[in-house]
């Protein structure tokens, strides 16, 4: 499934990166005197999510490590820091629960639509501006809570809704398609 060559492709190296900050994250996100640290490193983590694709596309290394790894950590960095400022920011319980619900429906789905035809599918369109809003709304609650946090929250709201109902058709179609064959 994976070259142990991709390990070494700067997109997926800038992914295990992300990955990498997240424990520093959360513990920076557990403690208000280090909201900031939270910021730079939750703001850094995602950073490498803007320039990990174009990277692979430029460089021709667009592998299936990287189609695998970087949704993984998108919903792993995005999800966890839900988690965390649910917990300590008031970020709202129900964002968190539809945000979570989202990214299980989603990883669940993909790994059938994979285990049937062994194919990865890629993210759409509404999915990465999801990701880009929720990135803002939770930076912004993570520097400044509520006050500047839910109006992003209630922008990103409605790709993040788009989203799940894109996704679910799409998920249908690729599986209704798989039964015609």
């Amino acid at each position: 499934m994976f070259h142990v060559r991709e390990f070494l492709y700067p997109s997926n190296v800038l992914t295990l990166a992300r990955l990498g900050l997240l424990p520093f994250t959360l513990y920076f996100l557990q403690r208000p005197e280090r909201r900031r640290l939270a910021f730079v490193c939750m703001g850094l983590g995602m950073l490498t999510d803007a320039i990990d694709g174009p990277i692979a596309r430029r460089r021709g290394e667009v592998s299936n490590l990287g189609q695998v790894l970087d949704p993984i950590a998108d919903k792993l960095v995005l999800d966890s820091a839900a988690v965390m400022l649910s917990r300590t920011r008031q970020f709202p319980w129900w964002a968190t629960t539809i945000l979570l619900a989202r990214d299980v429906t989603i990883l669940v789905l993909g790994f059938q639509i994979y285990r049937r035809k062994a194919h990865i599918t890629t993210a759409q369109s509404v999915g990465k501006i999801t990701t880009v809003g929720m990135t803002a709304a939770l930076l912004l609650y993570t520097i400044d809570g509520p006050r500047s946090g839910r109006p992003m929250l209630y922008i990103a709201a409605i790709p993040l809704l788009l989203s799940i109902w894109l996704y679910l058709r799409r998920f249908a179609r690729v599986m209704r398609d798989q039964e015609a064959l």
